[in-house]
Order: structure tokens, then sequence, then C-alpha cells
């Protein structure tokens, strides 16, 4: 069997889950290919007839450039509307910026935002439809806004009685460095949508299976093909489009599990530069200082720390970024060895270490009745530790116990070989 007939008979035998994985007789075994452009090579099968929402933004791309949404049409689906997450459709809104429904220029279709007046499709939205696809390059850390958006189309599907689709794509914090801390469920929240630790390892399709077990719902997912949880982002070959604005290199999203929770405190997380989250700071920081409490290389492995000076400017990315217009002085973060940073325990040790050097100028940034950086880690347990003098080490290794009973049930969802 060869060319289209085989191709869709794969597609008809992964049965419920589409979840084969990279089989040794795929029919493009020579590449990283996204769900979406797996989908498209291989056809649409059970798709096809089906009047399909599909939630997407502008990462939502094939490897030559087309929109998921003209691409599924070109393959013969009826894609009637598009749902959009925070940033939107065409990604380019800025962070916590409510987005406006209306339509898609490319398409003409309309446009649901799933970031404005509601963060769910709701009973309206769904009428007509028989199933949901989510197609949008996640980068695998609990409180990117992303993922919240994929369990709310996921349950919201459920309970309307039409079929889930995610077309999956590589994480690219990779699938095998997972760090707590775990979500307590009262801190559950936009930025936390589910029990899961901050730095997760997993792809959206296997969330999508996490959660809809958890729900005891239904989803179909088209996995990547070759792709192992070993893999980089490097070696995928695919080319690197900036998930929201704030994150536009793979860098800033490596870095950004664990020095995005600089947004939690009163500094600078880099936001209305060129690097956000690579560099942190603020005007009172003596940075010669805070690089020497934080101590040398061994104590935190694989990322180094420079002293460095930025000035934050009002951009469309980041339109009211903290200490506007003033210059800042802190930190370079700069990864030397991935496989042994730590982003989360990293991110920590350097809130620790200037709360400890400028403890006149630091303090935590409220939210509501809560502080925000309890609702980054899902939990007050690491800020109320802080306070109290207990190392961030310690810290992270009380949260060993969840996060290993959380790997055992992970264990169930996972798509892809060690390596």
């Amino acid at each position: 069997m060869s060319g289209a007939p085989r191709a869709r008979a794969l597609l008809l035998g992964c049965a419920v889950l589409w979840s084969c994985g990279p089989a040794g007789d795929d029919p493009l075994p020579s590449k990283v290919l996204p769900g979406l452009d797996r989908l498209v090579a291989e056809g649409p099968g059970d798709l096809l007839g089906q009047r399909v929402g599909l939630v997407t933004n502008h990462t939502g791309r094939t490897i030559d450039g087309r929109s998921a949404a003209a691409a599924l049409i070109e393959a013969g689906v009826d894609v009637a509307m598009l749902f959009g997450p925070e940033h939107g459709v065409s990604g380019s809104a800025a962070a916590g910026a409510e987005v406006a429904s209306g339509r898609d220029p490319e398409t003409g279709l309309p446009v649901v935002s799933l970031y404005g007046e509601r963060r769910r499709p709701d009973e309206a939205s769904l009428a007509g439809l028989d199933a949901l696809v989510f197609d949008i390059q996640d980068i695998g850390v609990r409180y990117y806004t992303y993922i919240s958006t994929l369990r709310n189309a996921l349950v919201a599907a459920h309970r309307a009685g039409i079929g889930f689709w995610v077309l999956d794509r590589p994480n690219p914090n990779g699938g095998d460095r997972v760090e707590g801390p775990m979500l307590d469920p009262e801190f559950r929240s936009f930025v936390g949508t589910d029990r899961l630790p901050l730095l997760h390892g997993m792809t959206v399709g296997e969330l999508a299976r996490l959660f809809a077990a958890r729900e005891g719902a239904a989803v179909r997912v088209v996995p990547v093909q070759g792709l192992t949880r070993s893999t980089r982002w490097e070696e995928t070959g695919l080319p690197w489009r900036p998930p929201s604005p704030n994150i536009p290199t793979l860098e800033s999203a490596r870095v950004y599990p664990g020095f995005g929770l600089f947004e939690g405190v009163m500094l600078s997380e880099g936001r209305g530069t060129e690097t956000p989250f690579e560099v942190v700071g603020a005007p009172w920081v003596d940075a010669a200082a805070w690089i020497g409490e934080l101590g040398g290389a061994a104590a935190l492995p694989g990322v180094r720390f420079a002293e460095t000076r930025f000035t934050p400017r009002a951009v469309p990315a980041a339109p009211n970024p903290r200490f506007a217009g003033r210059a800042s002085r802190g930190l370079r973060v700069e990864i030397t060895d991935l496989a042994a940073f730590r982003p989360v325990r990293s991110g920590l040790a350097a809130i620790e270490a200037v709360r400890r050097t400028h403890p006149g100028d630091f303090g935590w940034r409220p939210s509501g009745e809560r502080y925000w950086l309890d609702l980054l880690l899902g939990t007050d347990r690491i800020r109320r530790g802080i306070e109290a003098g207990v190392a961030v080490d310690a810290l992270m290794a009380s949260e060993d116990p969840a996060v290993t009973e959380f790997l055992e049930e992970r264990g169930r969802h996972l798509l892809y070989p060690d390596r």
C-alpha cells in the first residue's frame, strides 16, 4: 500500500485518539511534522463532512507558512468559525489586553474571542458545530494561558456533545524536564488552570489527554511525527514563530518558567526591551551585590548571571512596562547548559537573593486579595517559605512528593518515546 490510500488507512487505523505516535512505517518518517502538517499530508479523515470551529492563532501554521484555517479548508474541512486565545488570532495584542471578537481578514471567517468578555466557548458560539479543533503553539509553562484556553475549550466541547481534536506541536521546553510547585486547587485561575507542576514537560496533545481523563471527556490527538521526549527544538528543523509578543526567541521561552515569576515582584521582568525575561532588574538594584548573593556557578548549575543595564520602553508588545523610561540595573540570564538548567529553581533563587540584598525596596505585587506571585506559582507555600527564611532548595524539595505523584498520572497520557 502506498500514497494517499495508504495514508488514509493509517489515519483511520489510529482509532479513538489518533495517537499511534511516530510509527515505524509512517509515510513521512524523515521529518518532525506537527499535527497540522500530518493531517494535511495524510488526509483529514473523520473531519470531512463535519462543521468545525478552529481554536488557533498566528502559530497555527504549516511548515510552509499556511494558516491552519487555510490549510484545513484547502484539505476539504468545513471550517466555519475561529476562536482566538490571549493575544488574539493575530497574536499581536499585548499581554492581558482584552481582545474583541470580529472577522478574520485572511479567510473572512467569524472570530470569537476567548480573551474578552468570555474565556470559554459558550453555547451560542458552538451551536451548529460538530467539532472543535485546537492548533496553537504552547511553551510548556502552567501559567502561560494557552493551556487554560485548551482546557476550557475541551470542557465546553464535552458539555456541548461535540468532538474535540488537538493538532499537536512540540514543547519548546522539552518533554524530559519537570519542576514544581504543584498547583493548589484554591489557587486555580486563568494562569493556573489545573493541578500541574509549573514546568510540566507535556505537549498540548498530551495535556488534552490528561484533562480529558480528569473530566471524563474524549479527545482525538494528531501527534507530532518524529518527536521524542528528549528532542530539543533546535533538532526539529521547525521555524521559530514567537508564540506571543513577549516571547520573541527560543531563549526567552526557556527562561520564562522561572523569570516570568518576576511579574510577581516589584521589579521589571524585562518587558519593553528586546530581551524580555532574559533581563530583570530595577532602578534601585545593586547588581553586583545581587549576583554576589546568588553565589557562584555551582550554586545554580546551567545558568550564568551577568550585570546589565536596560531601560524599558512602551512598545506595542508592552504598552505599560514597569519602570518605563527609567534606567534600570539588574541581571542578564544566560543559559550555559540546558540539561542542567532548572528555570523555576533559578528564578526563585534570584527573587530570594534580591529580597535579601534590597529589603527596603523589594516587595510582592498584589493582585486583589492575593499576591500575583502566588497565582503564578499556584500556591502561597513558596512565598511564605521565602518570608520565613526557608532556602529555595528546601522549598523545591518539599514539592517532590506531589510532583512524583503527578509523574505517575502523566505517564498514562504521554505520546512520545524517551528518545
